[in-house]
């Protein structure tokens, strides 16, 4: 197995000595039972910090099928999807008191996390965390976690779509900021997103107005074919991404109608 130690608890160490053994092992493990040994043993130890490196090791190992180890906490996906509920409890109320989690590491632990395996049911959870991040590496994280749930949730919460709309015509927002929250929007497609797409694409910002019409065309261009048509015929050449493939779709569009 490859050697990683954490995403977001770099110089945190363990006061329990059998957490910090289990620390220790799951970062240089002997074998994959004593990996899997160890990360139980820091997933339901009750530490924050313990409960969000094991979260930390989790998304690395989703994440690194090319070194064969992605299936090797697998079987705990229910465990690591209640933890990171919990840890994100924890953090709004102010629970999180250990010196390693003050710096946000245990929102952005959970976060992480949930990019991949949030439900519906953390549409609030995630709603708090995009409006009022935990810390600096949380943020990406609340969004993404966002654009899962509106890409496999037929009606999202309306207090999430509210969450991710207001960054996204927060004119005083970084531009970056906006177009990440405009991203996770049009992986949606239920009313109430296709509604903010269609005001979306009349933002002024060209980078923000291609991506909400992209996202109209590739779900319904039925609906939406005369607004993209008409805002894809003011774009300039050279229009940033992704407007070559809105021209795309439309010729696609003019093929399949023919």
């Amino acid at each position: 197995m490859e050697k990683f130690d954490t995403y977001h608890w770099q110089g945190c160490r363990l006061d329990d000595p059998e957490l910090e053994a289990a620390r220790l092992e799951l970062v240089s493990p002997r074998s994959g039972d004593a990996a899997q040994r160890a990360f139980t043993r820091l997933l339901h130890s009750g530490s924050t910090p313990a409960m969000g490196m094991a979260l930390d090791h989790y998304h690395y190992a989703l994440s690194g099928e090319r070194h064969g180890i992605a299936g090797l906490f697998a079987a705990h996906a229910a465990e690591v999807l209640a933890c990171a509920r919990t840890i994100l409890r924890r953090a709004q109320a102010g629970g999180a008191t250990e010196a390693c989690a003050a710096n946000g590491a245990d929102g952005a632990s959970a976060l992480l996390v949930l990019v991949n395996e949030a439900t519906g049911e953390d549409s609030d959870l995630i709603a708090r965390n995009i409006t009022d991040p935990p810390g600096p590496d949380s943020f990406s994280a609340a969004l993404g976690a966002a654009g899962t749930i509106l890409d496999t949730v037929t009606e999202p919460g309306r207090r999430l779509i509210a969450a991710v709309e207001g960054i996204v015509f927060d004119e005083s927002a970084d531009l970056d900021d906006r177009l990440e929250a405009l991203q996770a929007l049009a992986r949606g497609k239920s009313p109430a997103v296709m509604s903010a797409l269609v005001r979306a694409s009349a933002l002024e910002a060209l980078e923000l107005q291609v991506t909400a019409v992209q996202a109209l065309a590739f779900h319904d261009m039925d609906t939406h074919r005369g607004l993209v048509e008409t805002r894809a015929a003011r774009w300039p050449e050279g229009a940033p991404y992704p407007a070559a493939d809105v021209r795309r779709l439309l010729r696609s569009h003019d093929r399949d109608k023919k």
